[in-house]
């Protein structure tokens, strides 16, 4: 079934799991075992069982009151806690991880007499070990052999307190609990460590669990509630990450005595995900097991309810026990509960923008109409191409390798070097460390790890200017180049998490910061005065590059992950993914690129994965499709956004453009495709199965230059895009893995492996009439 995730269930032990459980808790309480303790102390290693001594130590000296040590049952991991209370030891065994499973909560064992099974256990080991661990279990058995867990003040039995969690009634749902906590007595030293630590023992207390909704309460009972509440607040998060993501969630999973579940169905006609998700929880493992299903639930009205349970109960926790504040496994569920939040916030954002005076900006977006007549010289006749010249760069950066004039400059993990491109001497070369670099109307501006950015100017290699900004961690460096008539010569560049800064080249200064809802990596378009940005919000952002100040913003329920298209008046944006966990999951926009108004949106609703940002003809507007036949193009009308047809183009990944009337998709598996734009008719296909399978370039997108398509596959092939006539190729012994042509159609292919060729179009003859 689409969109279906299969119930969770409880893990079980392997077979002899409960026996040897049983065995281990023997090790302190022979009634455990019909035979004696004896059997069940070898189920345990040396290792452990000096780690249990010494923790039995700790509780009777009063270090500690609780604490747990990490055995082995069969294959699974589990963790044996024991906690003091008065002249007694309760024993819990219970498994960790993200549902963690309770095999045995709070038996009662006498601690005296289990300190001395443990110390006579030590020394019957202390006659067949080695010398090297004799001297560890020595030490144990002396502690232990002094231990009497004698009934004084530290030693007291902590007070059991009913903790009462109260719902927030302020919501349609309101969920509360009643758990019985062990108060921590008098003298037990404060955590002097500032570390976090996670244990789960502290935090396994067992109570009731309330759900209030409808003017009904029902009723958990005997429940271990902090991890019923940590899976609330895991299923409230994957809710709204599915609402957001358009796709159906079905979840359910066994927990602490309880079984919880969420439901998010698609809606009647199929198109979307509705807003309404169904809430089930119940009883597990008892002899009359009930569930109750709320329905109809708003989903950001479950998170917040699930958030202020989770809230109130972890102050409660914290205000009982002032140790669980450096709880790991209690931060890690706060921190999940502001991503709740956050989410939520999302969902109820409303803060579109419209710009109310697009004229002044719509004045920077038109370009002057140039005739391309360039091309007339390479539409007849082949094309020949020798080579000038071959450089090795060791260790080759393609995305810092650029031809800049008669430049042409290589990037490497070491250094950066420029090479003359008709003679291939080397200028002059610098040593770098690693980033990321940008060719700008001033310079090359190089982005480091440690967040310098540096502009390094072309013709000599000397730095003209350098700023110290925030590092970019854990996303790529992404940014645009600004020029133009009437506006500085600027770079927007992503910052740390979540800032954009214009840095203007000439000056060396930031000039403004913009700061997104939250992390991300951004992608941006210039659009003449205005830099449209996406960044995975629920929004798409206009800036003004000079000012840095917000012009407009359209919200969408689905994410803007991807690159914008804008083309005359018209600005295209996919929001939504696009994955195929259900229909809807991508929905293409027709936006004024300089109000921000929305002229129509249209899902898609394929079976397959929008990537790339959207191909803009003269009447329409194409969406390349990637899904496991390979890739497709689908075509709406410009101006409507009628569906016009789908298009299968080749197997495999592909890159596409437009040229002119016709949509050329080079794919990976040597497939060149020429479809027409407004039919979606086949013009032409060819097939390049030079090289070997492996020998297949990084980059597919073809280069148009002069009227001719310079396609990279495994030999550089030249095309006539209007009707596919192969005009020449460049028989190059290297991968295209980056590919470039310069003005005079001569060629640049650079190879990961670090070598670098320079090829020229040789004479050619041609007849005159």
């Amino acid at each position: 079934m689409i969109g279906i995730a299969a119930a969770q269930s409880t893990p079980r032990l392997v077979a002899g799991g409960a026996d040897r459980i049983q065995g281990l808790v023997g090790l302190l309480d022979p009634s455990a075992l019909p035979g004696g303790a004896t059997g069940g102390a070898r189920l345990a290693s040396t290792n452990v069982l000096c780690e249990i001594a010494e923790l039995v130590h700790d509780l009777d000296r009063g270090a500690r009151r609780r604490g747990s040590v990490r055995v082995r049952i069969g294959e699974e991991p589990c963790e044996l806690g024991l906690e003091r209370t008065g002249e007694a030891l309760l024993v819990t065994v219970y498994g960790g991880g993200p549902q963690p499973v309770i095999h045995l909560f709070e038996r009662r064992v006498v601690a005296a007499p289990a300190a001395a099974r443990i110390a006579a256990e030590l020394e019957r080991r202390l006659e067949v070990v080695s010398p090297h661990e004799a001297d560890r279990l020595q030490a144990c058995r002396d502690a232990l052999s002094r231990a009497r867990f004698a009934h004084d003040g530290r030693g007291a039995e902590p007070s059991v307190a009913l903790v009462r969690v109260d719902p927030v009634e302020t919501l349609p749902i309101a969920i509360a609990a009643e758990l019985s906590l062990r108060g921590s007595p008098l003298g037990l030293p404060s955590p002097s460590s500032p570390a976090l630590r996670s244990e789960l023992l502290p935090l396994l207390g067992r109570g009731r669990l309330k759900v209030h909704a409808g003017g009904t309460t029902r009723e958990l009972a005997d429940v271990h509630v902090f991890l019923v509440a940590e899976q609330l607040a895991s299923l409230a998060l994957e809710t709204i990450e599915a609402y957001l993501g358009v796709r159906p969630l079905f979840r359910k999973v066994q927990i602490g005595g309880a079984v919880c579940g969420v439901r998010l169905p698609m809606s009647r006609s199929g198109a979307e995900v509705g807003d309404a998700a169904a809430l089930t929880i119940g009883h597990v493992g008892s002899a009359r097991p009930e569930s109750w299903t709320f329905p109809a639930l708003d989903v950001g009205v479950l998170a917040r309810a699930v958030v202020d349970f989770g809230r109130s109960l972890a102050r409660v926790l914290v205000r009982h026990d002032r140790s669980l504040s450096h709880n790991l496994r209690l931060v890690e569920f706060r921190a999940r509960l502001r991503e709740i939040s956050e989410a939520c916030r999302e969902i109820d954002r409303d803060d579109a923008l419209v710009n109310a005076a697009p004229e002044s900006y719509r004045a920077y977006g038109r370009s002057p109409i140039t005739t391309r007549t360039e091309g007339q010289a390479l539409g007849r006749g082949r094309l020949r191409f020798v080579s000038k010249w071959t450089a090795a760069v060791p260790a080759i950066d393609l995305q810092s390798t650029f031809l800049a004039g008669d430049s042409f400059l290589v990037g490497s993990s070491r250094e950066l070097c420029c090479i003359d491109r008709n003679t291939g001497m080397i200028a002059w070369t610098r040593p770098t460390t690693k980033g990321v670099s940008v060719l700008t109307p001033c310079g090359l501006a190089r982005f480091d790890h440690e967040g310098l950015l540096s502009i390094v100017d072309v013709a000599s290699g000397e730095t003209r200017a350098s700023l110290r900004l925030m590092p970019r961690a854990g996303a790529p460096v992404t940014g645009a180049v600004i020029s133009g008539p009437g506006l500085p010569r600027m770079l927007v560049v992503s910052e740390g998490k979540r800032h954009l800064v214009g840095v203007d080249l000439e000056a060396g200064e930031i000039l403004w910061r913009w700061a997104a809802r939250r992390p991300g990596t951004f992608r941006i378009r210039r659009a003449g005065r205005l830099a449209i940005v996406a960044n995975g919000e629920q929004a798409l952002t206009a800036i003004d590059v000079v000012s840095g100040t917000v012009v407009w913003r359209y919200c969408d329920r689905l994410r803007f992950t991807g690159s914008a298209t804008v083309s005359d008046d018209s600005l295209f944006a996919i929001a939504g993914d696009g994955v195929s966990s259900g229909r809807g999951g991508a929905r293409l926009c027709h936006l004024d690129p300089w109000s921000g108004e929305l002229r129509w949106a249209v899902d898609l609703d394929s079976p397959m994965r929008a990537v790339g940002a959207p191909l803009v003809a003269a009447q329409n507007v194409l969406v390349t499709m990637s899904g496991p036949r390979g890739t497709a193009l689908v075509a709406f009308d410009r101006r409507t956004g009628e569906r016009r047809y789908e298009r299968d183009a080749c197997q495999g990944a592909a890159a596409a453009l437009i040229v002119d009337d016709v949509a050329v998709i080079n794919g990976e598996r040597g497939d060149l495709v020429g479809l027409d734009v407004s039919t979606g008719a086949t013009r032409y296909h060819h097939v390049f199965t030079e090289g070997a399978e492996g020998d297949r370039p990084r980059r597919l997108e073809p280069v148009l230059r002069s009227g001719a398509l310079f396609v990279p596959q495994p030999v550089v092939q030249v095309v006539r895009p209007s009707d596919g006539a192969l005009l020449g190729a460049v028989a190059a012994d290297l991968v295209p893995d980056l590919l470039r042509v310069d003005e005079r159609c001569d060629v640049y292919v650079a190879e990961e492996s670090g070598h670098v060729s320079a090829f020229s179009a040789a004479a050619r003859l041609m007849l005159v009439r």
